[in-house]
């Protein structure tokens, strides 16, 4: 049995049991194992009690003796004690007898210090020898041997460093420098000029000599920058004869093959590749003429500016992409490659202000050049439906034209050119929809309606094209600022300059308010704060007019049947059935009735219209839906537009009657009853086209056929204005 278990700090008892009996025979019961352990258990704890017995006895026999031992180990450590003390003494007294050592160490600092001032003293000697004999050798432009005494001259001086006149060696030693430069310059110049590797290692070591290699490189980069801007001239010269635009691709082209040749040639003289770099960053800003000035020339001589520009931009990005694959396998500094990315770019900034500028002077001569107002208005209507087409060809290739040029750095400003091009277009709408208003007739006129309805349909595909601009502007946006928050791309134009920015910015932040990311072509109504809302409103207003252009086209003829009538003179001068106009007191029968001329007018008329507007509006194409809906909320309903429009007509036409109603000052029983029969036949008309009459005509028809006894009984729950109006025209006593 293991019982080294109890000895663990966390001895678990029932652990222990159930662990131990686990691992003994299996046959054996519970209890056999519980008496059998715990008679060993026993027995051990019987031994341990007996070993802790002798233990105990053992300690107490061997006490006396370790208190003796302690008493002697007390007095040992007392002896130590003494005996460390007197080494100690003896330490100090040794110290100040042999003080003379720290004399001897001083002696021999100052024999060190008289050592190199002796030397100084021997460099001092030679100086005037080593000045001499480079002056010598400088007189006579022996640049090698000029090269190693003035290294001699440097160690010189660095060996007196310290000793009075450093300043004026120091003045001396630069001087030698300036001379050797001045006379290696016009050979470094040559050999940079000729690409000879040998040689321009050779200047290599002898600038490095004089800590000068930085002077060197500056030579190179001259050398280097004078050639090419020779090539330059060459270029635009042949550029400006020829009339082409290709001046910058050319060049630029030179500029990848030359860096190529560079970054070799360097890596074999200066054990380094990124002079090229930093030559071609100072070489783009400082071109004579500059760029911006052979661009303007160009852009003077000829007259597609905007695809002159695109050209020259083009060759900006290729020379970027290019620099991208050659650079991308390279090490290179962050800040080299900035400079040399501003160099490529920067420049274009003023042509990407004036780029929005251009596409408006180029979408205003193309509107121009548009027919559109004809003598009539079918005419001005199918020339609109070809225009739409154009315009939107139009808006693709300047957006287009955004993107390859400006990188869509220009969007806020071509958000505005597009705004104001289509408001300019959105005005021969209005002046289509001002003929067809002038083209209204008193009768029935089918194709008018028809041309109106035409006329929605055409701005209707203008508004779900400007709903895609709006996407495709936001997308734009989202994505430009995506770039420019992380700054993925080095080799881009970028927006410059304060204003511009302050402008994208605003732009942004109108995205995230309003999330026009979601936006559909059913979200109309109010488009504020929209990148196009002065677009949206316009379209919106113009589809209300010609929609009420509609509305009035086609409820002229019943308008005209109600202002030919005088309903005070129609109704009492009526016709009724068994009755003389002179029995206007007595009570007639209904049958005695029936509806008036003007009424049944009005009525047919009202009928022959769902054949004449369910093929235009049973079911309208998606644009013309979207203008309806513009027109009036009420077409977002479930119901067909025919449906609604008929609804509209049959309300105008209750408000008309209303007022023809309104301007009646007196009625008498039969000339009341007559016209709330004529009323309840407007209602019979509109129940057959699935409508009803208006609560306010309802009330007239009950109120007028209310007797007079009990008028005011009948009269509850009815507008009270109105319930006063009839009593009036009817003369009821107000008693009654």
């Amino acid at each position: 049995m293991d019982i080294s278990a109890f000895s663990d700090d966390n001895f678990d008892a029932a652990e222990w049991i159930n662990k131990t009996y686990k691992n003994s025979e299996n046959s054996q019961s519970k209890d056999v194992f519980v008496s059998s352990k715990l008679r060993k258990l026993q027995l051990y704890v019987q031994q341990v009690n007996s070993a802790l017995e002798d233990t105990s006895q053992q300690v107490i026999q061997n006490m006396p003796r370790i208190m003796k031992e302690a008493t002697v180990l007390a007095a040992e450590t007392e002896t130590l004690r003494k005996t460390m003390n007197g080494v100690q003494n003896e330490i100090a007294k040794v110290q100040r007898e042999t003080s003379a050592l720290g004399k001897l160490e001083r002696l021999d600092d100052l024999k060190s210090k008289l050592q190199n001032a002796k030397q100084a003293l021997q460099e001092t000697d030679g100086w005037g020898k080593l000045t001499s004999e480079l002056d010598d050798l400088l007189e006579r432009n022996d640049i090698n041997l000029s090269s190693e005494k003035l290294l001699a001259l440097q160690k010189s001086l660095a060996a007196q460093q310290g000793l009075p006149g450093q300043l004026e060696r120091e003045i001396q030693v630069e001087d030698f420098k300036n001379r050797l430069e001045a006379i290696a310059s016009p050979f470094v110049v040559q050999c940079f000029t000729s690409g000879d590797v040998e040689q321009s290692k050779k200047y290599v070591t002898i600038f490095n000599t004089m800590d000068r290699l930085s002077q060197l490189k500056q030579y190179y980069r001259t050398v280097q920058k004078n050639l090419l801007q020779q090539n330059w001239i060459e270029i635009t010269d042949a550029a400006e004869n020829s009339g082409s635009n290709r001046f910058l691709r050319d060049f630029y082209d030179l500029l990848i093959e030359f860096f190529h040749k560079q970054q070799k040639w360097c890596q074999q003289v200066f054990d380094t590749n990124s002079e090229p770099i930093l030559l071609i960053s100072e070489l783009l800003v400082s071109l004579q003429p500059n760029r911006e000035s052979v661009i303007l020339s160009a852009l003077k001589r000829t007259s597609d500016k905007l695809e002159t520009i695109k050209e020259l931009s083009d060759a900006n990005l290729y020379l970027g992409s290019s620099f991208i694959r050659i650079l991308s396998t390279q090490q290179h500094s962050n800040d080299s490659i900035a400079a040399l990315c501003e160099s490529i770019y920067n420049y274009f900034h003023i042509f990407i202000k004036q780029y929005s500028n251009m596409e408006q002077s180029w979408l205003s001569t193309n509107l121009n050049e548009l027919t559109l107002n004809e003598n009539t208005a079918a005419e001005t209507i199918r020339n609109l439906e070809i225009s739409n087409a154009k315009v939107i060809q139009w808006i693709d290739k300047s957006m287009q034209r955004c993107s390859d040029i400006t990188q869509n750095c220009a969007i806020a400003s071509m958000i505005n050119v597009l705004q104001q091009f289509l408001k300019k277009y959105l005005e021969n709408f209005k002046k289509a929809q001002l003929k067809l208003q002038a083209s209204r007739s008193i009768n029935e006129d089918w194709s008018l309606l028809q041309l109106c309805i035409n006329l929605l349909q055409r701005l209707g595909e203008l508004q779900v094209y400007v709903v895609s601009i709006e996407k495709r502007l936001t997308a734009s946006i989202v994505e430009k600022n995506s770039q420019t928050i992380q700054n993925c791309g080095n080799f881009e134009y970028k927006i410059i300059g304060k204003r511009d920015e302050n402008e994208f910015a605003k732009l942004v932040t109108l995205i995230k308010e309003k999330e026009i990311s979601t936006f559909t072509p059913n979200d109309e109504g109010n488009y504020k704060n929209y990148l196009l809302e002065q677009v949206f409103e316009v379209i919106k207003k113009i589809c209300i007019e010609i929609h009420d252009t509609t509305l009035s086209t086609a409820f002229s003829p019943a308008e005209n049947y109600f202002k030919n009538i005088d309903l005070s003179e129609s109704v009492g001068n009526s016709s009724t059935i068994g009755a003389s106009s002179s029995a206007d007191d007595v009570e007639l029968p209904d049958y005695s009735f029936a509806p008036q001329e003007y009424i049944t007018q009005i009525g047919q008329y009202l009928l022959t219209l769902p054949q004449h507007l369910e093929p235009l509006l049973l079911s309208p194409s998606e644009p013309l839906k979207i203008a309806l809906k513009l027109s009036d909320d009420k077409y977002s309903r479930n119901t067909p537009s025919a449906d609604i429009l008929l609804s509209l007509i049959s309300e105008e036409c209750c408000a008309l009657y209303q007022e023809n109603i309104n301007r009646v000052s007196s009625l008498s029983g039969s000339a009341s009853k007559q016209l709330a029969i004529d009323i309840e036949y407007l209602g019979s008309v509109l129940e057959e086209l699935g409508l009803t009459l208006n609560t306010h005509l309802n009330q007239t028809a009950q109120l007028l056929r209310a007797p007079n006894e009990k008028y005011l009984q009948l009269s509850s729950g009815c507008d009270p204005r109105l319930v006063t109006f009839i009593r009036q025209i009817r003369n009821i006593p107000s008693t009654v």
